[in-house]
């Protein structure tokens, strides 16, 4: 593991003294790599732990794919992505809230194909942001479902940005 992941999870774990909750998900996440017009969308899970107080958290979030797609017979495969991100939660209203995210992302994507092409590892690494609505389940105030959008990285050739459907539990 990098890190970074183990320094963003000792900070969130660290914040909880102070939390009113903490929580943690997992989310099913279909991944959309753009590279000049051309989009390998690879489907992932993720997982998260965060730590909340006064409609603020703080969130780490480890996500792993679970499959590759391919791009004129180039493989893209978003072997990993480890993020942190400051997380600005609405107040629930008939059981609907909503959270924006902002932080910094390091994705690892392995590219592979014919020889003539790149092959080999790249990581991009930066400003990441998301907004995503969850609802309450019925009968359970503490678990939620969440469906969400968050932009991993963006510049002139590249874009990785992903939507999520997942389960968050507050402890």
């Amino acid at each position: 593991m990098n890190k970074a992941f183990y320094l963003a999870l000792l900070f969130s774990t660290s914040f909880q003294c102070f939390a009113d909750s903490v929580y943690i998900g997992i989310d099913y996440v279909l991944t959309d790599i753009e590279l000049v017009d051309q989009s390998a969308k690879p489907k992932s899970t993720a997982v998260r732990i965060g730590a909340s107080n006064n409609n603020m958290a703080f969130e780490a979030q480890y996500l792993k794919a679970n499959s590759t797609d391919n791009i004129y017979r180039i493989e893209f495969d978003l072997e990993q992505s480890i993020a942190l991100y400051f997380v600005m939660q609405s107040d629930i209203q008939n059981g609907f809230g909503l959270d924006v995210s902002l932080g910094y992302a390091k994705t690892d994507i392995i590219v592979s194909g014919p020889q003539e092409t790149f092959n080999g590892t790249d990581q991009y690494s930066g400003f990441s942001w998301g907004v995503a609505i969850h609802q309450q389940l019925p009968y359970f105030e503490r678990a939620q479902v969440k469906l969400g959008y968050q932009s991993f990285y963006k510049d002139s050739d590249l874009e990785i940005t992903a939507i999520s459907l997942g389960f968050t539990y507050q402890f």
